[in-house]
Formats: structure tokens, C-alpha cells, sequence
């Protein structure tokens, strides 16, 4: 029965937490963005199958025929993975602000604003890629040549989805601006005012930050990589290694939160082998781009998906420099605090007496 009740506690904690005007304001922002993000998306991909031809087109001599969505030729099969990654970021980012203002966590309130900007400046990135690919791929809608016609009636969707993007990035901003000094009252209380053990608390949230951007940047690229470059064919052993190494990525963020939350050397270690590992993986599928016989999968998405990478490598390699920092913080002190009973935060804004705290 007391397990019963532990359970009813935790899973009552997760959904019910305390939020101050300026968090309900940011998950409002935030959900209002993601609902008409992914509609005006659903739209843009529709009125293009809605021109797609239907039949297949002639291949090139040693390439299958496939429909026209699917064919390597067809540089404008990049317009549906844009709906994917704008799909699956701004759910992202719904649970990622969630999160924060639940855990009222100070870092991740920067993190929401940098991953909001970069929503913005792909949604900008979206207008002259969408251009480009459909003036290459003309002959794969009916009637030929359409294609223009159809840029012409996107033009007004991409420019709404930068306002959209671009006005909830100035609402963000400013929420978050005013949450971070908010929170800042509950890490005071939860570390002290000890300089050194801030400074450790800050490397362990940033740590945790940075391993949902690897998850979303790693699980976004593979989707999209999947999605664009490869068909099911079992002879093909990159098909088959995209497929294993993405359902590894839960297994391994797991470690990497188990490992600094319990001071673990050995879980550290091997959470650090497979970030290394992730660096080799991104830095050969970047070359195989530009190198080899694969080259020609990749027309009109190459700038797309080596952008995607990049972002990739970036996050994995300051993850990699933060989880060396926050290694080398193992016991000196923070584990116990990490480790507390998870009560949910008993405090408001207004139970402060409206106090903030710079986290300096």
C-alpha cells in the first residue's frame, strides 16, 4: 500500500507543480508557437504532394526507380523533412519547457532560448532551401514546369511560419529572462551559497541540458538521414547501421544522467566512449556527403543535412568538454545534494516574498 502511495506521489509531482505567471506565460508562448508551427507545416507539405506527380520518372542507369518523393533526383523530397523537424522540435520544446518549469531549472531556460532560435533561423533557412529545390525538380510535377507556381503559394506560409517563429523568440527571451532570475531563489536554497558548489550545480545542469540537445539533434538527423538517403535494402550495411545506432541513444543519455547524478567513474567512462564514438559516427557520415559512391543521394539536401550534422557534432563535443568538468567534480560534495528526496518545489514566485537571486 505504501508503494501504491509512492507511486500516486511521484506520478502526482510530475503533473502538478507550481508555476508563477511568468511559466504559465512561457508554456502558453511556447504551445501557441508549436500549434501553429505545425499547422502551417501540415499545410505546406500537403500542397506539395497535392503537385507531386504521380508516376514514377525514368532513373539514371544503375539506380532503382522509385516514386517521385522518394527519387535521389528529386531535390524537392527535402520539403516533408522540414515538417518532420519542425514537428518533432516544437514537441521538443514543449516538454523541454515543461521540464524546466516544473524542475525550475535555471540552465534550461537558456537552452530553451538558444533551441528557439535555432527554430527561427531554420524556418528562415527554409525559405531560400524550398526555392532552390523546387526550381531543380520541375520535372516532377504536374504539369511540368509547375513548380514555380507552387514556390509562388508557399512564399506566404514559410514567411508566416519566420513571424510566428520570430515573434515567440522575443516572448521567450523575455519570460525566460524573467524565470531565471525567479529560480534563481531555489538553487540558493537547494545548494547554499557556497561559490564553489554554484559552480558545480551549474556544470551538472548544463550537462543535463546539453544531453536532451544531443537527443534531439541526434534523433532528428537520423530521422531525417533515414527519410532522405536511404531505402530498405539489406545489402546495404549503412541502412542497417542508422537503424541499430538510433534506438541506442536512450540507453546511453540514461548512462550519462545515472553516472553524474551517482558520482560513477564507470558509467562515465563508458558514457564518454560512446560520445567519442558518436563524434567518429557524425564526422563519416559528413564525409560520406562529399566522398564516395553515395555522392549523387544527396543532391539538393547536402547543405541541409551537413547543417543538421553540424549542430550534431557541436553538441556532442561540449557535451564530451562539460562531462569532463563535471568528472572531475566527483566527490567533492555534490552527490548528496543530487541525490535528495524528489519532493516537488514547495516554492513560488510569491512564496519568495518576491525575491530573486542572481546566479553569478
Amino acid at each position: 500500500m505504501q508503494d501504491g502511495s509512492s507511486l500516486k506521489n511521484s506520478f502526482s509531482t510530475l503533473f502538478k507543480f507550481p508555476c508563477s505567471t511568468n511559466g504559465k506565460a512561457l508554456m502558453l508562448v511556447i504551445g501557441l508557437e508549436a500549434l501553429l508551427v505545425i499547422i502551417i507545416q501540415t499545410i505546406i507539405v500537403v500542397k506539395y504532394f497535392d503537385a507531386l506527380r504521380d508516376t514514377p520518372i525514368e532513373p539514371r542507369i544503375g539506380q532503382k526507380m522509385m516514386p517521385p518523393y522518394l527519387d535521389s533526383g528529386n531535390a524537392s523530397r527535402a520539403i516533408p523533412a522540414y515538417l518532420i523537424v519542425f514537428v518533432f522540435a516544437q514537441l521538443f520544446q514543449l516538454v523541454l519547457a515543461w521540464d524546466a518549469v516544473r524542475g525550475q531549472n535555471t540552465i534550461e531556460m537558456i537552452g530553451i532560448v538558444f533551441f528557439n532560435l535555432c527554430c527561427f533561423a531554420y524556418s528562415i533557412f527554409e525559405i531560400t532551401q524550398t526555392r532552390k529545390s523546387l526550381s531543380e525538380s520541375s520535372q516532377y510535377f504536374e504539369p511540368e514546369g509547375s513548380s514555380q507556381l507552387l514556390n509562388e503559394s508557399l512564399v506566404p506560409l514559410i514567411g508566416a511560419n519566420v513571424v510566428v517563429s520570430g515573434l515567440s523568440q522575443c516572448a521567450v527571451t523575455w519570460l525566460a529572462y524573467q524565470l531565471f532570475q525567479e529560480f534563481g531563489w531555489k538553487i540558493y536554497k537547494k545548494i547554499g551559497a557556497d561559490p564553489r558548489m554554484k559552480r558545480m550545480y551549474r556544470a551538472y545542469q548544463i550537462y543535463v541540458v546539453l544531453i536532451k540537445m544531443d537527443l534531439f539533434f541526434f534523433v532528428g538527423f537520423s530521422i531525417q538521414f533515414i527519410y532522405l538517403t536511404l531505402t530498405k535494402d539489406t545489402e546495404d550495411p549503412e541502412y542497417w547501421l542508422t537503424i541499430i545506432v538510433l534506438p541506442l541513444t536512450l540507453p546511453i543519455l540514461y548512462i550519462a544522467i545515472y553516472a553524474v547524478r551517482h558520482e560513477s567513474r564507470r558509467w562515465m567512462t563508458v558514457f564518454l566512449v560512446a560520445m567519442h564514438c558518436g563524434v567518429a559516427y557524425f564526422v563519416f557520415k559528413v564525409v560520406r556527403m562529399f566522398v564516395g559512391n553515395k555522392v549523387a543521394n544527396y543532391i539538393g539536401i547536402r547543405i541541409f543535412l551537413t547543417l543538421f550534422a553540424t549542430l550534431c557534432l557541436i553538441t556532442i563535443l561540449a557535451t564530451i568538454s562539460n562531462a569532463a568538468v563535471c568528472y572531475r567534480n566527483f566527490g567533492k560534495g555534490l552527490k548528496p545534494h543530487l541525490l535528495k528526496g524528489t519532493r516537488g518545489p514547495q516554492e513560488t514566485s510569491s512564496s519568495t516574498g518576491g525575491r530573486v537571486l542572481e546566479i553569478d
